[in-house]
């Protein structure tokens, strides 16, 4: 599947990658100030729950706070990719919610999120988000709100195991805050809430991932702290098999087709698709960037078998070959 030019399939006739691009790139230097003009309300961008009927869900929680420049754009130009290719692994009633993770502390939309849904109305729905650009500077934003937001204000009775992929680049709070619970997720909390203990509840839900951008602006230097930090927190939260580290915003739709790949065992498809499509040079920072997802192939279980999940399509099962 091309995403050089344009794009032609089912409801996506038409879909020119660069001109999406061009537009949404317009929309995001002025959604703030036209948010701000209009006094459009938090409530306005986040459902107090979102539900869906579909057998596969996913979710993409991206953060869009300034330090990650391109990498929303980029997912909006090639939406009709992600959605068609998306549909190889998941099937063809695959729905997918779209959020925006900001810090709840200096932002004043923190958290928002789009219902379930496919086909053009994606489109749609990306661009009712608003892209604030702030942040609050400290190497942590609100993933967390996002966490306990689809952890208890996701309704999905037919699904199988739906995915959940993060894409950002700081850490975490320790603990959600009560005030940001109640007013962002509609969740009372008796007591204080950790972050461990809500990933723990996601993941029990879904299967959670991570799409790393490194922070700031050397992503060279292996031996940065802030970094090694951030990473050492999420593998803490997720496993190390379940976050992966990705140099250029390019690619970050690959990498999403990889983690699909792993959850339905189809690697091998995964792999001639992307090297029929790819240049080779891309091919290569896609490859290097799922390693990581990947570790049980080089250290197999005591019963032989990979500690990766699976998801299980339409009753069917089979292991992860490895990428590699």
């Amino acid at each position: 599947m091309s995403e050089s030019g344009d794009y032609n399939p089912g409801p996506w006739k038409g879909y020119d990658f660069k001109a999406a691009r061009n537009a949404y790139d317009v929309h995001v230097g002025r959604s703030y100030s036209d948010a701000q003009s209009t006094g459009k309300k938090v409530s306005s961008v986040l459902e107090k729950e979102v539900s869906t009927n579909c057998a596969a869900p996913l979710v993409i929680a991206c953060d869009v706070t300034g330090s990650m420049g391109a990498w929303p754009a980029t997912i909006f130009s090639k939406l009709p990719l992600l959605e068609l290719e998306g549909q190889e692994y998941l099937g063809k009633d695959m729905e997918i919610s779209f959020a925006a993770i900001g810090d709840a502390y200096s932002d004043k939309y923190p958290l928002q999120v789009r219902p379930f849904t496919k086909g053009t109305d994606l489109a749609t729905r990306l661009k009712e988000l608003v892209i604030e650009g702030n942040g609050g500077g400290q190497t942590n934003e609100s993933y967390d709100l996002a966490a306990l937001y689809f952890a208890r204000n996701a309704s999905m009775p037919s699904a199988i195991k739906p995915i959940f992929v993060f894409i950002g680049d700081e850490g975490l709070y320790d603990f959600v805050d009560k005030e940001h619970a109640k007013t962002f997720c509609d969740q009372t909390l008796e007591k204080r809430l950790f972050t461990k203990d809500i990933m723990e509840e996601l993941k029990s839900k879904f299967s959670v991932y991570l799409v790393r951008k490194k922070y700031g602006e050397d992503t060279t230097d292996t031996r940065d702290k802030t970094n090694s930090k951030i990473q050492s927190q999420w593998e803490e939260m997720l496993g190390d098999d379940h976050v992966c580290i990705l140099p250029e915003a390019g690619r970050v739709v690959d990498v999403i087709f990889g983690i699909l790949a792993k959850e339905t065992g189809r690697d091998d498809y995964f792999k001639k698709e992307i090297t029929e499509r790819q240049k080779p040079e891309q091919v290569r920072t896609v490859m290097k960037t799922l390693e990581s997802l990947h570790p049980s192939q080089a250290k197999k279980n005591d019963n032989g078998k990979s500690g990766n999940s699976i998801t299980k399509r339409d009753g069917e099962a089979a292991e992860s070959k490895s990428l590699l």
